[in-house]
């Protein structure tokens, strides 16, 4: 039994591996010295209009503290003003699996002149919510927007995302930045 325990070990850490996690995209403006920035404040103090306050303070607490470990602190005004934006999308994915599924080819009439029998086309369709952050950095003095960085996850529309979740999803988006040139 012991010589199974590694196997089994290295295709569990090999399935950990494949989790899939936020989709993220960043955006900055090249003429902006981003060296010239160390202290931070906040656009909003108070969660938007349809934003639960709740989840406005996790993510809030999740951006300082990811912030915080990438050697910002915050300030009163701080060089650079940060905001967020959360949201979701319904959408509709389709995958059509060919005749009689995934491995299978099948045998009838149809595109075969042999057999006997009625082809058919394995068609799935789910309905997917996709969750974003964004995250939007502005130059205190000139109030022009200098980075942008979103992620966006599918998420289960009936629950709110985990604090787990959501540390993940900003830590991957502040992690670039200030952007690398």
């Amino acid at each position: 039994m012991r010589i199974y325990f590694p196997l089994v070990a290295a295709l569990a850490l090999g399935l950990a591996g494949c989790a899939t996690g936020p989709q993220v995209r960043t955006d900055f403006d090249p003429a902006v010295n981003f060296s010239q920035y160390r202290t931070y404040s906040w656009v909003f103090s108070e969660p938007p209009p349809g934003v639960s306050p709740l989840l406005f303070e996790r993510i809030r607490g999740s951006i300082d503290r990811s912030l915080a470990a990438r050697g910002f602190k915050q300030g009163t005004p701080g060089d650079f003003a940060v905001a967020f934006t959360v949201g979701r999308r319904d959408r509709v994915e389709v995958t059509n699996w060919g005749n009689y599924g995934r491995f299978y080819t099948g045998w009838g009439w149809g595109p075969r002149p042999w057999g006997w029998g009625p082809m058919y086309s394995q068609v799935d369709v789910r309905n997917v919510t996709d969750g974003s952050l964004a995250i939007d950095i502005f130059d205190a003095n000139t109030q022009r927007p200098i980075w942008h960085g979103q992620a966006t996850q599918q998420i289960s529309p009936q629950r709110v995302p985990s604090q787990a979740v959501i540390d993940r999803a900003i830590d991957e988006v502040i992690a670039r930045f200030p952007p690398q040139r």
